[in-house]
């Protein structure tokens, strides 16, 4: 039967392209070593392998970023490398959880609107839910019959290569309260932000205090520079005086440009280029509190936060899970979708390569085109592995064959 993709209109595509915009990811916080700084360069792009030629029931039309069905045969070699503990999960029954967290979110959408566009049509919303399901029943029998997932969907390789960047969940020390040594408050969202996005500049509020006084303050940090990364990473944890932990999330923006504290620092000569890590930033904000937030007033971006139950929450209103949750432009892969990653990590900490399922669980502000975010968790492995992944990947968009064959 042919393949199920529907030809969108015009209306339809700008529909599909709506990006929930969520913290993850936001822009760099210091400059990739090398770099003339404020940005990290992507490294020499190894050259692309042609498209194998496609099956015509499954094939998807050129787009500029486009996605393009494998053979069989290749699909079966691919799965067979696959492996669970390249993304330190025992088995990948492990990824039954992350998996209801995509399908709640899945059933809650038009099951006949378009989650994917392209030129030549659309993957529904119902048919990315019948891929998640179909996966989540094979779960127990794929650690010994990885063929399976070649056998029962169609894998779709994306071209380009997408640039694979990561994020984490940093933990701040914080108190509820203002108090000696907590004097940089994280705020809520305004609620007329949506009306007078542009008035709340960074300057705005922390030197012209406009949200004071009206009730918004979540919490109160020690180091401007803790703000500033707890924005730039879109959320994290707060330890409490007491030792507890309050998860916090992003929860709007003022929608103006993002500049990098690295490259604000390095231009203003507060740094030189080799300083320019977290440890010395933060010890140079710290000992420089009045002249940090100066500077900082030069990335005009802000972001707003709210209180979860857990220190890492993606788009769905769900815990992201480490080396599985990923964050993508939906118009390029969809909140919901299930799709296979190659990519090296870091040799530096032993992570080695990752070959694994990963699922599009979250969104970020700049989140463009061919450019996917994994999540890698929290603590200081995470916080090194983010600093050194910058890489371009191998992604492959699982879509079930029966889905696909299905009626409209």
């Amino acid at each position: 039967m042919g393949l199920s993709f529907r030809r969108a209109s015009a209306s339809l595509v700008a529909a599909a392209i709506v990006l929930v915009l969520a913290g993850c990811g936001i822009g760099d916080y210091v400059p990739w070593p090398g770099s003339t700084g404020g940005g990290r360069p992507a490294p020499a792009r190894r050259p692309s392998i042609p498209a194998p030629s496609s099956p015509p029931e499954y094939r998807l039309s050129p787009a500029p970023a486009e996605w393009s069905a494998l053979r069989g045969a290749e699909a079966a070699l691919l799965a067979g490398r696959l492996s669970a503990s390249s993304q330190s999960l025992a088995s990948f029954a492990d990824l039954d959880a992350p998996l209801r967290h995509s399908l709640e979110y899945l059933s809650r959408m038009n099951a006949g609107a378009p989650a994917l566009v392209q030129p030549g049509g659309s993957l529904s919303y119902g048919q990315l839910r019948q891929s998640v399901e179909e996966l989540r029943a094979l779960l127990p029998r794929l650690d010994a019959e990885p063929g399976l997932l070649s056998e029962r969907f169609v894998w779709y390789e994306l071209a380009p290569d997408p640039l694979l960047t990561g994020y984490y969940s940093p933990v701040m020390e914080a108190s509820l309260e203002r108090q000696p040594g907590y004097e940089y408050p994280l705020y809520a969202p305004p609620t007329d932000l949506a009306a007078r996005q542009g008035e709340y500049s960074r300057r705005a509020v922390d030197s012209g205090r406009v949200l004071q006084g009206r009730g918004l303050e979540l919490a109160w940090l020690r180091n401007p520079a803790d703000v500033f990364l707890l924005q730039t990473e879109g959320g994290g944890a707060l330890r409490l005086p007491d030792g507890s932990l309050r998860g916090v999330h992003f929860a709007g923006t003022n929608g103006l440009p993002f500049k990098g504290l690295g490259k604000i620092l390095l231009d203003a000569g507060a740094l030189p280029k080799e300083r320019l890590n977290r440890e010395d930033i933060r010890a140079w904000c710290a000992a420089n509190p009045a002249r940090a937030l100066e500077l900082m007033a030069e990335n005009r971006s802000y972001i707003f936060f709210r209180f979860t139950t857990a220190a890492s929450e993606g788009s769905l209103g769900k815990p992201l899970t480490p080396l599985v949750s990923l964050a993508t432009d939906p118009s390029l892969l969809p909140l919901g979708a299930v799709a296979v990653l190659q990519a090296p990590l870091s040799a530096k900490d032993g992570a080695g390569a990752l070959r694994g399922i990963v699922l599009a669980q979250d969104v970020g502000a700049d989140m463009r085109g061919a450019r996917i975010d994994l999540y890698l968790g929290s603590g200081e492995r995470a916080e090194r592995l983010e600093a050194n992944l910058r890489t371009h990947a191998t992604l492959h968009l699982l879509v079930s064959k029966s889905a696909l064959r299905a009626r409209p």
